[in-house]
């Protein structure tokens, strides 16, 4: 049915009716609405009740009238002749709320007509995409309906999000509408372990790149650098020898059949990603990095507080895993970062479902072995796994504590190596599949 002003008008007069025929429905109503639901008179009886209500003072026709005064008797009279029972008020509740928002996006639409600059269209898009999420509310679930849900998930094989790093899997049990975040000091390479992650999950999903300080064709390079073993000094000065391109050949196949998009997002906001997902329909999005999205706020942590919010809610309203690389302030010892770490606002810790630390094992040692900590995993528990990262080719797999009498060094590296998935090189026909640099 097409929602009219007159039908908004009966919506709100319901809404409250019931509200002072049955003092039952009264929490629903405070739950379920707000003051911008409502209009002239409506919103003012509305105020009082809430006022009550908010005081635990009994919600009924006399209170009410006792704080808005006796020019207000006939209308509340009104409202209780209009609604016989109060059965119908989940309906009328939705009527007020959905004709409430269509009014403000009707207010929105026409200040763009009016608009000077793209930059006063970008705000007043973005606050359109907040007022179309914001008021989305979860219905309850009780126990009965929350037992069968149980059942029947627990007869299906749950999928999880795949990591390339073998260490996560089976403990990380991340999953669509999740909100991961990936803090790193500057230079240990967190953009290479997001790349690495995202073209993982290219595999099978959907993914977008949002880079805010990186072109695409840098992020590509280096991707390239682990996919056909291309050293990152041979790509920067185009020196490739005839085996090189062999290599690329071979390669190409695979790269063609992820579907994975760089995006460049300098000057992105929130709204532009939300509308970028929707448009391209992502099912994991990673964004690198975080506190360079461009953000309403008066303030650094007023600004990275609204984005983080706006990236978890993002994420659980369309359904998308989101993960958001990090910078941390800097220390200068090798203790493991913390959660307070993550820069700017203490809202990324708060908003987060899973946190991933990146960090050195030794600082004085930059080219040495990482440390990739779980400091924050609400569906599992903590821990960390270490990690070689070879930059000259872009690339992680796990770190070796070698036994002076095991094998050697070499060997058991090429034996990890083969069986990490992360790695994803296509060695050429014929060539030693154990040793995936030439």
């Amino acid at each position: 049915m097409r929602i009219t002003t007159e039908n908004w008008l009966q919506a709100q007069h319901s809404v409250l009716g019931a509200a002072l025929i049955d003092e039952r429905v009264v929490p629903k109503v405070m739950a379920e609405t707000s003051e911008r639901d409502f209009t002239s008179h409506s919103r003012t009886v509305y105020n009082a009740m809430r006022k009550l209500f908010i005081s635990g003072s009994p919600v009924d026709p006399q209170s009410v009238k006792h704080i808005l005064g006796d020019g207000y008797t006939g209308f509340l009279v009104e409202l209780m002749q209009i609604v016989p029972t109060a059965a119908n008020v989940d309906h009328h509740i939705a009527l007020c709320k959905e004709q409430a928002q269509v009014l403000a996006l009707r207010e929105l639409a026409q200040q763009l007509t009016e608009v000077d600059t793209t930059e006063d269209a970008r705000q007043l898009l973005e606050k359109a995409n907040f007022l179309m999420v914001s008021r989305q509310r979860s219905g309850s679930v009780n126990m009965t309906e929350a037992l069968r849900s149980f059942m029947e998930r627990m007869t299906t094989k749950v999928e999880y999000l795949p990591w390339p790093i073998e260490a996560c899997n089976g403990r990380l049990f991340s999953r669509y509408g999740d909100y991961i975040i990936l803090g790193a000091e500057p230079s240990v390479g967190k953009t290479a372990f997001a790349l690495q992650c995202a073209w993982h999950w290219a595999k099978e999903m959907k993914v977008a790149f949002f880079s805010f300080e990186t072109s695409a064709e840098k992020l590509f390079d280096r991707k390239m650098a682990s996919l056909a073993g291309l050293h990152m000094e041979r790509i920067k000065n185009s020196d490739f020898s005839q085996f090189d391109w062999e290599r690329i050949a071979a390669a190409s196949g695979d790269i063609t059949s992820r579907t994975l998009e760089l995006i460049p997002a300098a000057g992105y906001t929130t709204a532009d990603i939300r509308a970028k997902i929707m448009e391209s329909g992502y099912q994991m999005v990673v964004i690198d990095y975080l506190q360079l999205v461009s953000s309403r706020g008066s303030n650094r942590y007023e600004q990275v507080t609204n984005i983080s919010i706006d990236l978890h809610t993002m994420a659980q309203s369309l359904n998308v895993t989101i993960m958001a690389l990090s910078q941390l302030s800097r220390t200068d010892d090798d203790r493991t970062p913390r959660n307070s770490d993550l820069r700017e606002s203490g809202q990324l810790e708060q908003d987060a479902d899973i946190i991933m630390m990146l960090h050195l094992e030794k600082k004085s040692n930059p080219n040495g072995p990482r440390k990739l900590t779980v400091t924050k995993n609400k569906e599992g528990g903590l821990f960390e796994t270490r990690l070689d990262f070879d930059g000259s080719h872009q690339i992680f797999t796990k770190a070796l504590n070698v036994d002076p009498q095991s094998v050697s060094s070499k060997n058991s590296r090429r034996k990890s190596n083969a069986s990490n998935d992360g790695q994803d090189f296509l060695p050429l026909p014929g060539s030693d599949a154990d040793n995936p640099f030439p």
